[in-house]
This record gives C-alpha cells, sequence and structure tokens, in this order.
C-alpha cells in the first residue's frame, strides 16, 4: 500500500492522514539501527547453525517473529529495542523436555566466548542484552506434529511443560488481514529480518498498529508493569482491521470495536481473550489472568484512547497538541516536516487558493495561483 503526495485539500481526513503518515516515519527505527539489528541476528544464527552448535544436526529452522516480522516497529522511548526470533528444531515436542531444550539453549550460549556475558534466562527464552542497543530473545521450540500447520511447542519455565505457539501462522495472518502479499519463506536455513519497509511500502494496518504501541508506551509510561503487551494491542488491531485505506479511519473503527468488545465480555462478568488465530491453544492475554489490575488499566487506557481520538476527528481540540498527547515528540517532527513541504510546493508554485481562503492543489477548481513567499533579511 502506497503512501499518498501530500494532500492539499480542504478534507480534514486527508490532511489528517498526511500527517499520521509523517508520524509513522518518525517512529521507524534509524537505518542504521535497523541494520545493525540485522547483523546481529544474522551472527547469532550462524553460531545456531555452526559446527560446534547442538543444534546443528537437528535441522534448526531460525526465524525473526514479532515486530520486526510484522513491519511494526517503533522507536523506543528510551533504552534497548527488542528483537524476537525463534530457534525451531525440526523434532516433534514429544522427544525432548522442555526443559532440557531451554536449558541447552542457555548452557551453550552462556559457554560461547561471544555471549558469555550476554546472556540471561527468561521464562521461555534466552536474551541476549546488546548493551543500550537492543536485546534478542531466541526461543527455542520443537514441532507440534498433531497440530500440524506450522504449530509449535515452546518451553515454559514456570509451569515446567510445554506451550502452544505458532509464530509463522501468525504472521501469514497478519499479513493477510494488511492484504499484503504472502511470505514466501525459505525453509533451508535462517530466514533473515527482512528489509526495513519504507513509508511508501506500508499498509494502513501497520501504521495503526505503530500509532498504538507509541500510545501505549507513553500512556503506561510511569506503569510501565500494567501496560498490555504488543502482541495483544497487535492482534486487536489486526482482528477488527476491515480494509481501510485511511488510517484515521482505521484508528477509529479498531478502537470503537476493541471498546465494544470490552463491553460485551463486561456483560458476561468476564475479560477479553485475545488468542493466536493461527493457534488457538495459545492464550497471548494470559498475563491478565493473574493480574486483574494490568487488564483494568487497559481497558481504562483504551477507552480513554477512543475518546481522545474522536475528539480529534470531530475537531473539538487544538489537533497538533492532543496529536501529540497521543503519539508524543513525534508530532512536533512530523508537523516540521509536513510545513516545509508545503513550502516546498509554495515555491514550486503548486499550490493554489480558493476565494473562501483554503489552501488547494492548484488543478483545484476555483483555485487561484498561489504567490511563494519572499523572505528578506534574516
Amino acid at each position: 500500500m502506497a503512501a499518498p503526495t501530500m494532500f492539499f485539500t480542504e478534507d480534514f481526513g486527508l490532511q489528517l492522514d498526511d500527517l499520521l503518515y509523517e508520524i509513522g516515519e518518525e517512529l521507524q527505527l534509524s537505518t542504521s539501527r535497523y541494520q545493525q539489528a540485522q547483523d546481529r541476528y544474522k551472527a547469532l544464527s550462524h553460531v545456531l547453525e555452526s559446527e560446534g552448535s547442538p543444534f546443528r544436526l537437528q535441522k534448526p529452522l531460525i526465524y525473526p517473529q514479532g515486530s520486526m516480522r510484522l513491519g511494526t516497529t517503533v522507536q523506543p522511548l528510551q533504552g534497548p529495542h527488542d528483537l524476537d526470533f525463534v530457534l525451531q528444531l525440526s523434532r516433534s515436542h514429544h522427544e525432548i523436555k522442555p526443559m532440557t531444550l531451554l536449558f541447552t539453549l542457555f548452557n551453550y550460549l552462556q559457554n560461547h566466548g561471544t555471549y558469555r556475558s550476554m546472556v540471561s534466562l527468561k521464562n521461555r527464552c534466552v536474551r541476549i542484552e546488546y548493551a543500550n542497543e537492543f536485546y534478542m530473545d531466541v526461543l527455542p521450540a520443537c514441532l507440534n506434529l498433531e497440530a500440524g500447520s506450522n504449530c509449535i511447542k515452546v518451553p515454559d519455565r514456570q509451569l515446567q511443560e510445554w506451550k502452544d505457539s505458532n509464530p509463522v501462522g501468525y504472521v501469514n495472518w497478519f499479513v493477510k488481514k494488511s492484504e499484503a502479499a504472502l511470505l514466501k519463506l525459505v525453509m533451508a536455513r535462517a530466514i533473515p529480518v527482512p528489509d526495513q519497509q519504507t513509508i511508501q511500502e506500508k499498509h494502513p494496518l501497520q501504521f495503526v498498529v505503530q500509532l498504538i504501541k507509541r500510545w501505549r508506551d507513553l500512556y503506561y509510561k510511569n506503569r510501565c508493569d500494567t501496560a498490555p503487551i504488543s502482541i495483544v494491542l497487535t492482534t486487536l488491531a489486526a482482528k477488527h482491521y476491515d480494509g481501510d485505506d485511511c488510517i484515521n479511519t482505521a484508528l477509529a473503527k479498531i478502537l470503537n470495536c476493541i471498546c465494544d468488545e470490552i463491553t460485551i465480555a463486561e456483560s458476561k462478568r468476564t475479560r477479553i481473550i485475545i488468542c493466536n488465530p493461527a493457534n488457538l491453544r495459545e492464550d497471548l492475554s494470559e498475563r491478565w489472568n493473574n493480574d486483574q489490575a494490568a487488564y483494568e488499566a487497559f481497558v481504562e487506557g483504551i477507552r480513554n484512547f477512543r475518546r481522545q481520538w474522536n475528539l480529534i476527528l470531530a475537531k473539538s481540540v487544538n489537533i497538533n497538541p492532543a496529536l501529540e498527547g497521543l503519539f508524543g515528540e513525534t508530532v512536533k517532527s512530523a508537523v516540521i516536516k509536513q510545513a516545509k513541504r508545503v513550502q516546498e510546493a509554495r515555491t514550486k508554485k503548486m499550490l493554489g487558493v480558493k476565494s473562501s481562503g483554503i489552501i488547494t492543489g492548484i488543478g483545484a477548481a476555483d483555485a487561484l495561483p498561489m504567490r511563494p513567499n519572499t523572505y528578506h533579511g534574516e
């Protein structure tokens, strides 16, 4: 889905979408940081496939998952960003114990000269931290042959057992919802982190997910322990996305649908449950089972987000400060970039002005050419 060129129109929705595209570009990881993540991933993949690896003879499939696979990464407010990937063995989960697999991966990396001081053990994965750059979570997995369709089993240290998952199926589902080209995975060796998409290549759903994640980062900045995780927000957004080409309309519909889903759940005295559409046995929202406060914080936050967004769409607030309240400092940069493009278009005599005083494109009806600004002095 190609991002539009600058809209010189009285249509508020188009003007707002143009600004949202600029905000989306500001939220992207820098090219250098993205390339650095790709390089780190390639290096680790090589280590896991090398002759000394305990996984080499098990035909491991190594592939990225999460935001870098979906094209929904956002610049972190502070500190490192994350890169998640799966180390999937070509064997059934019945052939190995879950804790054996997890600790085999941990011990191998802990004893490796490059990663020894960077490794820590998490509940389901092994984390490698690269100072303040980013961290990589390596999720070991085995095939779930009974379920098929790319379903896997992953170890859970707290439960001491296998848990269901399907990262590949999830990505395919998200891509289909985005109406983008279907993924073509090369299964022979490590699947690379895809090149970072340009703004022109992104689909509205990807923009919406980035905006929701940035809102989350800001809204829960001082209470991170209650912030909804990215996979929950991404799944809810994709679930309720119905193909809108307009970002601001898509976001409004998605927020309305999420809030409606919450209200229906409340009427049944329960919470909403967000499962992996590619493996319904994987409850992506299971953290809320034992953390009612986090769920209530999510409900409060998403309803507040909808109220604020509706005020913006109704033009009941000063738009730029309201956007900044939702999406942060990136809005200021986006507004400046948009203003510069308007000025460039004006200098090139691409703008016109209607009798009502509205600035529009030179080809619009009733539009007269707009004189370029001429600045004298400093």
